[in-house]
């Protein structure tokens, strides 16, 4: 990803997340960036995403996202137990963003993974 477009919490992206280990997210798929907005556009290049999948798994650790403005092409869910720190290098192809609402929800979910 070029270093010309600033990186938002909130925004969806296809995330190259490599090669799986045990029941890891893997390869190409839509991410959101859930890292705070100085991290995401510090010198580090780094961000804090957390993988969407089309399946259901109903845990509590996964949030539904509706399709729309996120640029999902179907309703999926942000699997917050999967959270990671990534290069910016491994973001391509913006494309959309969560409401504020559901990134609310995701925070909680967030909050529930790491006992915050």
């Amino acid at each position: 990803m070029g270093s010309a477009r600033l990186i938002w919490r909130g925004e969806i992206y296809e995330v190259d997340l490599g090669v799986p280990l045990g029941h890891e997210a893997a390869h190409l798929r839509p991410g959101v960036v859930v890292s705070a907005d100085l991290i995401n556009n510090g010198p580090g290049a780094m961000v804090g995403v957390v993988p969407i999948t089309s399946t259901r798994y109903g845990l509590r650790s996964h949030v539904e996202l509706e399709q729309g403005d996120s640029g999902l092409g179907h309703d999926s869910f942000a699997r917050c137990d999967q959270i990671r720190m990534l290069s910016t290098k491994r973001l391509s192809n913006h494309r959309g963003r969560i409401s504020p609402e559901s990134m609310q929800v995701i925070d909680r979910a967030l909050r529930f993974v790491l006992d915050l």
